[in-house]
């Protein structure tokens, strides 16, 4: 821990200047890289909440024309010994680090082992017949339809050994995709795990060690790696935390070696600057890979595999435009980890935000941060001027009669989600696992929170449609029928169900006039009845199937990243 009132940093062949500055709100002299001016006074405004020895927080690394202009860390590495973060501290950045397989597929590929378009089951011979179709490419830009390892974990009700054997054996086993391979986008991180077993079965050398030897070394990135032994000790690493009342709980990631590829980079921010400049001096890969990895995929129907409002997904990035400006980026989150940062190509300008804060919102600080720098370069913020506009709309009166007809239950099928409306009082609220109080406001709407808009359609007295409108899309739910089951009737699903592809049996049993589910003898949760044969465990959707008797047979699972998990009834 440096606690000298002065500190200089000299990046590896560019000499920077550096200022030292203590804060009100800190304890220990902070560790700054580059010239605190205006701008980056302004910067440090944003992270002043983290800016404190009793928090974590968040590193900063603003970088231009293949420098790091201002670096700077805000909190604590370490609660429990004191250490401030800075930019020479070590975190997880979560999938960040799946522009870093995809650089090591990439490689692999110019060295003739293997191509883009190879069938998974060309590598992955264990896999279901319908690898044929899954190509590398597909598995790297989230078009593959792999359903994601975490989500069909989660269904078995065990502890994860943080095995990569066991995440290669869910993953294999499963029966089919979620969608026909490049019907659409939908992020998993399956294909990215079968990438670092791809790297290890045709190198003999583990992702970690391919990284070392062929990125890292040649960049000096000396901070960075592939985190692949929990037991290691890794210098300057920040304990990641999650808020709890009265302070902070450690989150601790247990298995980075078994997510290795889809997650497990540490770096730091000056390293992670090295990095970015590759993407312009293309040292590593060459430009032709670089071209690959920062190129919109394509659909089967040729239009971009859209992953935001502005975005779509590449080669282990996203790219798109923030405020009109072409931008590469990408998120992380694990454990207690969150990163973010964004890429300016045209404008040699980048922001990486690495946080041991899991409720930092790095996202939101990096566009910020983007914007203070180079907002007057960019067109105006629409989806800020959006969210101002809900936010000045103003209230409205409503009777309780015309509110009672708003609840309900409101099903979107493609997107396999529920949302509830229910009336407590004189108020309406929106349950999305939370409950949202709905503001009415002018124009029929209701603020929910302060980026949605909800609007009913179809008749005043019975609303067929609710529309969820964002700063950017829509989504729309279709009214479903309420259910509520008397004991009886829900002793009727009480049974036994077996999927498997995750090799589990889940059990329904009434307890106290509730359905609770158990997986692996292990009580995971409680079915939330929601409409004819619908139930809900928290994020998760169930719809129970029926033979031409009316005999319940199983039922079917969305959850996000798992489309259709069908569980057969087995007692």
């Amino acid at each position: 821990m440096r606690r000298s009132p002065v500190v200089c940093v000299t990046a590896r062949a560019v000499a920077l200047a550096c200022v030292i500055s203590a804060t009100t709100t800190s304890a220990h002299a902070q560790h700054i890289v580059g010239t605190r001016d205006s701008l980056a006074a302004r910067t440090d405004s944003l992270f002043r909440r983290f800016d404190r020895t009793d928090s974590p927080g968040c590193a900063v690394g603003v970088y231009e024309d293949g420098r790091l202009r201002y670096g700077r860390g805000y909190g604590m590495a370490s609660l429990e010994h004191g250490v401030p973060l800075t930019t020479r501290t070590v975190l997880d950045v979560g999938s960040i680090s799946k522009q870093f397989t995809a650089m090591a597929i990439l490689i692999l590929e110019k060295d003739g082992k293997l191509s883009l378009e190879d069938p998974l089951r060309k590598h992955f011979p264990e896999m279901p017949a319908y690898a044929d179709k899954v190509t590398l490419r597909r598995a790297l830009s989230q078009t593959s339809g792999l359903r994601d390892l975490w989500t069909m974990w989660g269904q078995t009700g065990r502890t994860f050994a943080g095995d990569t054997v066991d995440a290669l054996r869910v993953i294999t086993r499963a029966a089919e995709t979620n969608y026909a391979p490049g019907e659409l986008y939908l992020y998993t991180n399956s294909g990215w795990i079968l990438a670092a077993q791809l790297v290890y079965r045709l190198t003999g050398n583990t992702l970690a060690q391919f990284a070392e030897e062929r990125m890292f070394a040649p960049l000096g990135m000396r901070d960075t790696r592939f985190f692949a032994d929990n037991a290691a000790v890794i210098p300057n690493l920040a304990t990641a935390y999650s808020p709890r009342a009265g302070g902070f709980r450690v989150t601790r990631n247990s298995y980075d070696g078994a997510i290795m590829g889809a997650g497990g980079v540490h770096t730091t921010i000056e390293d992670f600057g090295r990095w970015l400049n590759n993407y312009d001096d293309a040292t590593v890969g060459g430009r032709d890979v670089i071209a690959t990895m920062t190129t919109a995929t394509s659909l089967n129907d040729g239009k971009p595999a859209k992953s935001g409002a502005t975005q779509a997904y590449a080669v282990g990035l996203n790219v798109g435009t923030v405020r009109g400006l072409p931008v590469v980026s990408h998120g992380g989150s694990w454990a207690g980890y969150r990163a973010h940062f964004l890429r300016f190509p045209q404008q040699r300008f980048a922001v990486s935000t690495f946080c041991n804060h899991s409720a930092a919102g790095p996202d939101s600080l990096a566009r910020n941060v983007a914007a203070i720098y180079i907002g007057h370069k960019m067109q105006p913020d629409s989806a800020a001027l959006w969210r101002a506009a809900l936010a000045a709309a103003p209230r409205t009166q409503t009777p309780v009669a015309n509110l009672r007809a708003l609840t309900g239950v409101w099903r979107n099928v493609e997107r396999g989600e529920v949302r509830r409306t229910r009336l407590t009082g004189d108020t309406l609220f929106v349950v999305t696992g939370d409950s949202t109080r709905l503001a009415p406001i002018a124009g029929g709407g209701f603020r929910a929170g302060t980026d949605s808009e909800l609007r009913f359609e179809g008749g005043a007295s019975t609303p067929a449609r609710m529309l969820v409108f964002g700063s950017a899309d829509t989504v729309t739910f279709t009214r479903a029928d309420s259910a509520v089951l008397s004991p009886a009737k829900l002793a009727e699903y009480a049974g036994e169900y077996r999927n498997e592809e995750v090799e589990t049996t889940q059990r329904w049993m009434v307890e106290k006039e509730r359905l609770v589910l158990f997986a692996n003898e292990r009580r995971v949760g409680v079915l939330e009845p929601t409409y004819a044969d619908g139930f809900l465990r928290g994020a998760s959707v169930i719809d129970v199937t029926r033979d031409g008797r009316g005999r319940i047979t199983g039922y079917t699972v969305q959850a996000g990243r798992v489309r259709n998990l069908r569980f057969t009834r087995v007692r």
